[in-house]
């Protein structure tokens, strides 16, 4: 009987393997026929992935209807295909479908929803969606939000602008501090008191920071380095 059980798992574990490697070698070939630009053969070959429900055969399939790469150029059904992956913490398609959200392309127009998508793949590391937040937050900046501001005075400290001098990034917090939003006076003070960003610690501006916070003062603030 005991043999009996182990054979019986080990036909299972057999009959289990097989599907799961060819579904492996299809989305391989899959994306290797996306790159190789045959397009016909990647449709064919990742739409029923997609369908499955893979993020990563989601994706290409929505940016073939993005571009009409081997199909139609259809933006809707991009849009539902990006977001079906984006929904899945696949981060290409969070800036994709974010991107189209804020331009209103295949969707209904909703930029505070597509810039939440997109930072949600800066957040794991994607550049492009550092740099189209970071672009994003910079316009709303244009308009006076200080907000954004203060966001891109973050960003730009973490480099997701570019490569900026740290000491320009500080400046940015302060206009934004300067300008009543205390968030920035309370993330200057934690810099200064810690020497974050390879800024020099310095406990007058921690302190001047901090009581900035907390009784925003009328005098100028001590000039950043």
């Amino acid at each position: 009987m005991k043999s009996g059980k182990i054979f019986s798992i080990f036909m299972l574990l057999v009959f289990v393997s097989i599907p799961i490697a060819s579904y492996a070698g299809t989305l391989e070939d899959g994306t290797s026929a996306m790159e190789k630009g045959d397009y016909q053969t990647a449709y064919k070959l990742l739409y029923p992935l997609a369908e499955q429900g893979d993020a990563t055969a989601q994706d290409s399939i929505g940016s073939m209807y993005c571009e009409g790469l081997g199909v139609e150029k259809d933006e809707a059904q991009a849009a539902t295909w990006f977001e079906k992956a984006a929904d899945q913490g696949y981060a290409k398609a969070e800036n994709a479908y974010g991107a189209m959200l804020v331009n209103g392309e295949g969707v209904a127009q909703d930029e505070q929803k597509g810039m939440s998508y997109i930072l949600k793949a800066a957040r794991q590391g994607l550049e492009v969606a550092q740099r189209n937040y970071y672009q994003l937050n910079l316009e709303e900046a244009k308009n006076s939000n200080y907000a954004a501001l203060h966001n891109v005075g973050l960003m730009c400290l973490r480099g997701w602008g570019g490569n900026n001098d740290a000491h320009d990034c500080i400046k940015i917090l302060e206009a934004a501090a300067q300008n009543g939003y205390m968030k920035s006076a309370n993330v200057l003070s934690k810099i200064y008191e810690t020497g974050k960003f390879g800024i020099e610690k310095d406990a007058e501006k921690a302190a001047f920071w901090k009581n900035f916070e907390e009784n925003p003062p009328q005098a100028e603030a001590p000039a950043a380095n």
